[in-house]
């Protein structure tokens, strides 16, 4: 018996052995090998655990250059849609409009990837708009998700800025960049004069990306604000050619339709189910969807969808649940306004809906319930 363990030990020795010859081959003699150790640094360098980058065993100028591309993206600032023209009377008329809230899972598999992701169409721009954390979770936290969607009656939210998370743990306290909530200034990065890449709805419904200051944002009737990077499509063209520097990962991606609709996609990452997207991914998904600009949110471990009361993807911190945030994006349902809420095909109960927004909100009687 001993004979044979020795022999089962030494086999499997060699195999091993062959299969860490056979794997460093490819990882470092293989283009296909550099590729996967390049996805690998982008992914690392956009983490809490930056540090761990030098074990991809690239060059330290290959590891700069894609901490570069990750820091200075590309930028363009997006063009007016003609919203702005809009008079009082057409303005009021767009914000009755009804609401069309659809939510549907996404599932892409490409040779080396693959990932689930939940994309929410709202058909009504009118209807979203940031809100920030009130601090009720503790003084040095933000709020969970599920808190500020609670408070502000949304049937539907999703993250929106990212925040300084030096331990790792999520506090959320305050978002990064520029933060306008209901036609204030919550947040800048130096001044109202110092610009950054960011992402606004204006009063109009329109939805604008690009370099501005808060001061800019402010003289084009920026009521919301929150933002990250890169840009993904501006004006109609697509941003990115190559993977986009971020690996693949969570993602959480704000767009908007010429009609005006606005889409939110929510993209799991670091789990079984769903390794995670890469930018180009969610651009090209995005754009096929007739997303003419687009721009991501924060990502990883915040990236999160809630609605009616639930969260509706998994996002990737160790326990699967929500983290603090700074703030987010939510959808909000305007007085005497006629909704329908749909998650994979099944309509929303009516009863729920008029639970979560209050008695002033009618449901479309084309609703039907589960």
């Amino acid at each position: 018996m001993k004979k044979y363990l020795k022999r089962a030990i030494k086999i499997s020795s060699i195999l091993l052995l062959v299969f860490i010859l056979i794997g460093s081959g490819i990882l470092f003699g293989t283009p296909y090998g550099h590729k996967l150790r390049v996805i690998a640094a982008e992914s690392i360098l956009t983490s809490q655990h930056r540090d761990l980058a030098k074990f991809t065993f690239l060059s330290q100028q290959e590891l700069d250059d894609i901490s570069n591309s990750i820091n200075n993206p590309k930028w363009q600032n997006s063009e007016s849609l003609g919203l702005q023209k809009l008079s009082k009377k057409q303005l009021e008329e767009k914000k009755r409009m009804p609401l069309d809230v659809k939510i549907e899972t996404v599932q892409e598999k490409y040779a080396d990837h693959y990932f689930e992701g939940k994309l929410m169409t709202i058909s009504n721009p009118f209807n979203v708009k940031l809100v920030t954390q009130q601090g009720t979770e503790g003084k040095d936290v933000g709020e969970k998700i599920y808190v500020m969607a609670k408070r502000n009656h949304a049937l539907a939210a999703v993250n929106a800025s990212g925040f300084a998370d030096e331990t790792g743990h999520g506090g959320g306290k305050v978002g990064l960049g520029i933060v306008i909530a209901n036609g204030q200034v919550i947040h800048t990065p130096e001044d109202v004069n110092s610009p950054t890449i960011i992402t606004g709805l204006t009063k109009y419904g329109q939805m604008i990306t690009g370099n501005y200051s808060a001061q800019q944002l402010m003289n084009k009737n920026v009521v919301s604000a929150a933002g990250f990077m890169p840009q993904l499509i501006v004006n109609g063209e697509k941003m990115l050619t190559n993977d986009g520097g971020w690996g693949y990962g969570p993602r959480s991606i704000m767009a908007q339709k010429k009609d005006g609709s606005i889409m939110f996609l929510i993209v799991d990452g670091r789990q079984p189910h769903s390794i995670g997207a890469s930018l180009k991914d969610c651009q090209d998904l995005l754009y096929d969807k007739g997303a003419v600009n687009a721009m991501a949110m924060d990502g990883g471990s915040s990236a999160t969808m809630y609605a009616l009361g639930d969260i509706l993807n998994i996002p990737s911190t160790l326990s699967h649940k929500s983290r603090y945030l700074p703030n987010c994006w939510v959808v909000t349902a305007n007085e005497n306004q006629k909704v329908d809420v749909t998650i994979d095909g099944h309509a929303a109960d009516t009863t729920k809906i008029a639970e979560i927004m209050g008695t002033s909100t009618v449901a479309s009687s084309e609703t039907k319930s589960n």
